[in-house]
């Protein structure tokens, strides 16, 4: 399972336009009012609730609609990166993917990039 943690402006939109596409029943879609309001406990919390990745998706950078929200992200999504490696997860399994509402292709790109990562970790994905 992968959880993605989505910008309501334009994570959302791509994920659920790539979710209708069909071939993504392991994808959880959680919608929030900015990719840079994701909280460490929340990504923690997928992973104690059974994911094996989680994918934050924020908007464009120069296009973010709280300013700095994709950067604060992209900062968090790093730090988080290496605490999951801290309490025995490898590598990969965190990331960050800025995309605009309309790139549900790059969003589906980043779903299959993660679950190559998990899959050659031994995971199920």
């Amino acid at each position: 399972m992968i959880v993605c943690y989505c910008c309501s402006r334009s994570g959302l939109p791509a994920a659920l336009s790539a979710l209708e596409d069909g071939g993504m029943d392991d994808v959880i879609v959680r919608e929030v009012p900015c990719a840079g309001s994701v909280e460490q406990w929340e990504v923690l919390r997928s992973f104690r609730q059974g994911a094996e990745g989680v994918l934050i998706v924020g908007c464009l950078l120069e296009n973010c609609a709280h300013h700095y929200g994709s950067e604060v992200a992209a900062r968090r999504s790093a730090v988080l990166e290496g605490t999951v490696q801290d309490v025995g997860l490898a590598k990969g399994r965190v990331a960050m993917v800025h995309l605009a509402e309309h790139q549900a292709a790059r969003f589906r790109r980043a779903v299959e990039e993660m679950r190559a990562t998990i899959r050659e970790q031994g995971g199920q994905a």
